[in-house]
């Protein structure tokens, strides 16, 4: 069945008891919930619900149909019950026994994020004037839903310091400046949300820096509000704020970011004395999940490992964006330290804003995942500080970074990306002859015919690699500032000798899908090297005259990518024309498949004027300079055309700097033109 149908159900269920071999735990909200989701099935028919520790897998759950006597009932046996709701679940998708097998997550944590911050500011108090969305119950049930759809078993929850705005503070009465009456209600929409959550067996993990305090409190007491190293004030009211919040709450856990602006040498003993110290006097054993940011992994290791059996430590997947399916290297590191260790898909910078989800790379992702062996993952939606809505301009006279008039829920418009991650989390291995028929159905059913959905499907196959691979091909920076589409970074002198590559970084390797390509292209069947040579590198072989065949150059690279994203406006266009529905939604590929277009067309320009700059440095051959000075004039224009596009398209690029757009991006490239005519005018090169 459909996530649609699953969605119709979940809006129509009824109450209903059902057999439970374990009495006691009949008051789990997990079961209720599967009892209500069967609702619909005639008593005759429903399941009975058992639940079995034996199993071995909590969320674990297996199926079974008697063959005895006519008018006996099937069976849905889970290992606890989370099981039995997944179980449960998956009845209404697919209603056939498993013949004894256990369905089971490859994945223990999978989880997405909200943001009770906006605009880089971490510093918030929850009110409806900042978060509306936060008190909009049919919004948050329809979200719940879809994260339980694609079983998803955790939220984590961004802010600075929220604890003041969720829970009174009686010894504290100066830590926030809200009416009594506002934070009863926080406190009694919070208790609805995590209930809600609860009976979907999703976790809520509220994030907070160290050390900061509420603005109103540093206000009142006339201190700072960020720490850099404990004092006993900030060391009572921090383990104060954590007891209030985790006795106020159930299924709630705490998300620790140490490095912001805690020095990295008090860091471990805090999160032991403090954080730890707190959830253990709970006595709920709450899930703590710790940052690695600016965390020293021996320490770490040495003073909090063994303290405590519920501590997770997350490490980014590839700093702030994708770039690669391929993990940070760190992770080994840290899966040396850690019992449990998860990454965190962070920001995604390099794909915003457009409509992102391969199926294809997120397989190839989460598969690198498994294989270093994670025990979990926390993914950012594709926009998160402006959430729910996305970027788009549905209009064209919208104008301002709040602007009047419709807007698209970004879990609907990005529904594959957190369907497909959700998807891979619970199995990644899966044959791919079914997935393609997987993923042709789901984008045919949304947009009405089986051409439109076979289109789309590869259209994520070619685009996928599109935006990660122009990253990681110039690999400036790879931070959320700036999305790789505005191209504020991507410079030409750091393209040829970027920050992070003098501090150790090198690009990683390319998708595997993106590989095959390169290799059918350029006639290298036996190429294996996934990672793109260095700008810099190759432009001073390539001046000397050696032909590089044991590298991806990234000459070729720039090219490949741009070929697949015009074919990638090709699948679009098609799609549109065989669009019976959403067609609206169907356009909005077209053109974001354009701008995808512009921007690796214009990065191609950037690339070749690279290599063109470096190559005169080492020869000093005049070739160069005209090759210099027609590519970055050739920036300039098909950026100009980007810019006339996306005006039209979208409100701003990013959600994390809503004034930043990109306009800004085509300052840059202009500024960068006219540096590069500034060294050629200092420079008299040989003939």
């Amino acid at each position: 069945m459909t996530m649609r149908r699953f969605s119709c159900i979940l809006a129509t269920v009824v109450a209903w008891g059902a057999i439970l071999s374990h009495a006691s735990a009949n008051d789990d909200p997990r079961l209720d919930y599967a009892r209500q989701l069967l609702g619909s099935i005639p008593e005759d028919a429903r399941p009975v619900l058992k639940i079995d520790p034996a199993l071995g897998y909590p969320e674990g759950f297996t199926t079974s149909v008697p063959t005895g006597e006519q008018g006996s009932r099937p069976t849905i046996t889970g290992g606890s019950p989370a099981g039995v709701l997944y179980g449960a679940q998956q009845w209404l998708v697919s209603p056939r026994p498993t013949s004894g097998s256990v369905e089971k997550p490859d994945f223990e944590l999978r989880g997405t994020v909200l943001f009770f911050m906006k605009e880089r500011s971490y510093d918030y108090q929850l009110t409806p004037e900042e978060f509306p969305w936060f008190y909009d119950r049919p919004l948050l049930t329809k979200y719940l839903d879809y994260l339980l759809a694609n079983r998803f078993n955790t939220i984590f929850i961004w802010t600075g310091h929220m604890f003041p705005s969720l829970v009174s503070m009686p010894k504290y009465p100066d830590a926030t400046d809200l009416a009594p009456e506002q934070v009863a209600r926080n406190q009694e929409q919070f208790r609805w949300f995590t209930n809600e959550c609860a009976k979907r067996n999703i976790d809520v993990l509220l994030h907070f820096y160290q050390i900061h305090i509420p603005k109103p409190l540093a206000k009142s007491r006339r201190i700072s509000v960020r720490y850099q190293k404990p004092n006993p004030f900030v060391t009572r009211y921090v383990r104060y704020s954590l007891e209030r919040f985790l006795g106020e709450f159930n299924s709630v856990g705490l998300y620790v970011c140490p490095g912001e602006a805690l020095r990295p040498q008090y860091q471990p003993e805090w999160i032991r004395d403090v954080i730890i110290a707190a959830a253990k006097q709970s006595g709920k054993n709450p899930r703590i999940v710790v940052r690695d940011w600016t965390l020293d992994a021996q320490r770490f290791k040495k003073v909090c490992v063994g303290q405590y059996d519920n501590l997770y430590i997350e490490l980014k997947h590839n700093k702030e964006m994708i770039v690669s399916p391929v993990p940070d290297p760190r992770h080994a590191i840290w899966n040396n330290v850690a019992r449990r260790h998860i990454v965190n898909l962070h920001e995604a910078a390099d794909v915003k804003p457009f409509r992102w989800g391969s199926p294809r790379f997120i397989r190839e992702m989460v598969g690198n995942w498994k294989q270093i062996s994670l025990d979990g993952a926390e993914v950012y939606g594709m926009a998160s500080w402006r959430w729910p809505y996305s970027l788009d301009k549905l209009d064209p006279n919208q104008v301002g970074y709040w602007p009047q008039g419709p807007k698209l829920l970004t879990f609907e418009r990005d529904a594959i990306w957190l369907e497909a991650i959700g998807r891979y989390l619970w199995k990644t291995d899966r044959p791919e002859e079914g997935e393609t028929a997987y993923w042709t159905a789901r984008l045919a059913e949304k947009f009405g015919s089986e051409q439109a959905g076979e289109q789309l499907l590869q259209w994520y196959d070619v685009t996928g690699p599109v935006l990660p691979g122009l990253q990681n091909l110039t690999h400036v920076r790879n931070m959320n500032f700036f999305p790789t589409a505005v191209g504020k970074e991507q410079m030409i002198d750091e393209i040829l000798e970027p920050k992070l590559d003098r501090a150790g970084y090198r690009a990683q390797p390319m998708d595997a899908y993106l590989r095959e390509r390169y290799k059918e292209k350029y006639h290298l069947p036996k190429l294996e090297n996934r990672i793109p040579m260095p700008i810099a590198a190759y432009a001073e072989r390539m001046a000397a005259g050696q032909e590089i065949t044991d590298a991806m150059t990234p000459d070729r690279v720039a090219d490949l990518l741009v070929e697949m994203a015009e074919q990638g406006v090709k699948l679009a266009e098609s799609a549109q024309a065989a669009a019976t529905k959403n067609q609206d939604e169907a356009a909005r590929f077209v053109t974001d498949s354009q701008a995808m277009a512009l921007v690796a067309k214009a990065w191609r320009e950037k690339v070749l004027a690279a290599i063109a700059k470096r190559a005169f440095q080492k020869t000093g051959n005049e070739k160069y300079v005209r090759q210099l000075r027609e590519h970055m004039q050739q920036s300039v224009v098909v950026y100009k055309q980007l810019v006339a596009l996306t005006d039209k398209t979208y409100i701003t690029a990013t959600d994390i700097q809503m004034p930043l757009n990109w306009h800004d991006g085509l300052k840059a490239f202009r500024a960068d033109r006219a540096a590069q005519e500034r060294f050629l005018g200092s420079k008299t090169p040989r003939r």
